[in-house]
């Protein structure tokens, strides 16, 4: 009797442990996640706020980190539009990071593609750079650009470019792989069901109540 108690206080002390290390490294890679994410806003304010070399009104906002899985799954936390924090499955090993950028481009229509990518290549030449200095693990970059009127019986399109780390060290590493490069290259990589790489898809989902229109995708 006594044996079967002490066994049983064992596993409850085990169990107790366990979830106590859960609870403490979920919060540890919660804040370092919001650490990260205010950084990003930080140089996005620096090199693409209004009157710094962009027709923007208002610096490109992280809308959230998601956390990758090792094996390509992720879930957005679609509680909140603030920088929110997704979910690693149970089973996951080493998850990876994806920062969603928002532009809001505050047009009735969508520019055209050399246009975004240029943005898309400011965005990456931006943040990439505070990422590896962090040694922050990133499975793809997402770059979602707003467009369309927007009121309570219309709302307005999102659309995302999906870009891996790999191409955003191109960007950096190669001074003649600009926009026109990138473009191309994701347009190749997007024919691939096995990347994460997109081009002009629906944002992914969340809360901030931006409706997926359909595909009106730029020259």
């Amino acid at each position: 009797m006594i044996g079967t108690v002490a066994v049983a206080g064992a596993v409850a002390l085990v169990i107790v442990i366990t979830v106590a290390g859960a609870f403490a490294w979920r919060r540890v890679q919660t804040r370092d996640r919001r650490a990260l994410a205010a950084a990003l806003e930080d140089s996005l304010a620096d090199a693409m706020g209004p009157g710094v070399g962009s027709h923007l009104e208002r610096a490109p906002t992280v809308r959230r980190i998601d956390v990758v899985s090792e094996r390509g799954d992720f879930a957005a936390d679609s509680r909140t539009d603030d920088v929110s924090i997704g979910a690693a499955d149970a089973d996951a090993q080493r998850p990876s990071y994806a920062p969603v950028v928002r532009i809001d481009l505050e047009t009735t229509d969508a520019p055209g593609m050399d246009l975004l990518f240029e943005y898309v290549t400011n965005v990456l030449a931006a943040i990439h750079p505070v990422c590896t200095a962090r040694d922050a693990p990133v499975a793809y970059y997402d770059v979602e650009f707003t467009f369309g009127p927007d009121g309570l019986v219309v709302a307005g399109e999102c659309r995302r470019v999906s870009v891996t780390p790999e191409l955003a060290d191109r960007v950096l590493e190669d001074e003649r792989y600009g926009a026109v490069e990138l473009r191309r290259d994701v347009e190749r990589a997007a024919r691939d069901d096995e990347t994460p790489t997109a081009l002009w898809e629906p944002c992914r989902p969340t809360s901030s109540g931006v409706a997926r229109g359909r595909d009106r995708r730029p020259e």
